[in-house]
């Protein structure tokens, strides 16, 4: 299972998820670290759901993300089709056809074998960049089914399991006056307290990114384990003036 968020600053972008997966084995479900993040050119990259179908969805990715990156989601591609017709589709278009396709072969492969499709494993998929033909940062959100919503006017995307929990807490915090430096405090405090809280299947070590334009060019960094740390610190003594004020008599 996996929480995946994605804020959107005043100076930049926060991507942050949790770093446990659950695999199944004859003996029942097995826990193990898993890295639920990837730099695809200057996108980053997450989902929720099953792993080996979060690996094709990302596979179908990276084979538009320098394009997406160099030119914009709206860039055409020529498109052959078996009778030899040449066709444009836009590269947003094009990914989001891929991953519902992806996730069609999944559901229908789980329904031949089950019975249903209840409990099919799918990709649900958020992407952030810093889009250079809109000149935003943007936070994009795929669902299984091929639909899509752009959250950045909302300012923040979950996906996965603890993604309500996220809602709810992101919300009473959230302003789009808010720095990348308090951004990531956000971020681990609500991935923390998703994993501390017990939702199943979550679980450490927290993965935290950030999109900033450098020089007139956007630059992806993975906070190393020392900054990571950090935050932990920050998050605690958060916590703590929390714990104070609620326990002032008045």
């Amino acid at each position: 299972m996996t929480l995946v968020i994605a804020v959107k600053c005043r100076d930049g972008l926060i991507f942050a998820s949790d770093g446990q997966a659950t695999s199944f084995s004859s003996g029942g479900p097995i826990r193990q670290r898993y890295k639920k993040i990837y730099k695809i050119d200057d996108l980053l990259f997450g989902a929720a759901g099953s792993v080996g179908i979060i690996q094709r969805c990302m596979e179908e990715v990276k084979k538009y993300g320098k394009l997406i990156s160099e030119k914009g989601l709206n860039t055409l591609i020529e498109e052959r089709g078996p009778d030899g017709k040449v066709t444009l589709i836009s590269a947003r278009d094009k990914i989001r056809q891929l991953i519902f396709s992806v996730n069609k072969q999944e559901l229908e492969r789980h329904r031949a074998f089950y019975g249903s499709e209840e409990g099919a494993p799918v990709a649900n998929i958020l992407i952030a960049f810093y889009d250079r033909e809109e000149r935003r940062f943007r936070i994009w959100h795929i669902l299984p089914d091929g639909g899509e919503e752009f959250l950045e006017e909302l300012g923040y995307g979950c996906a996965g399991i603890g993604d309500t929990f996220a809602h709810a807490f992101i919300k009473d915090y959230y302003s789009s006056d808010l720095s990348v430096e308090k951004g990531k405090v956000l971020a681990y405090r609500v991935v923390k307290d998703a994993i501390e809280i017990g939702a199943f299947g979550l679980g450490e070590p927290i993965d935290i990114w950030t999109i900033k334009m450098v020089d007139g060019k956007p630059e992806i960094r993975d906070l190393t384990s020392d900054e990571i740390l950090a935050l932990n610190d920050t998050y605690l003594l958060w916590k703590e003036l929390e714990r104070k004020i609620f326990m002032e008599k008045t």
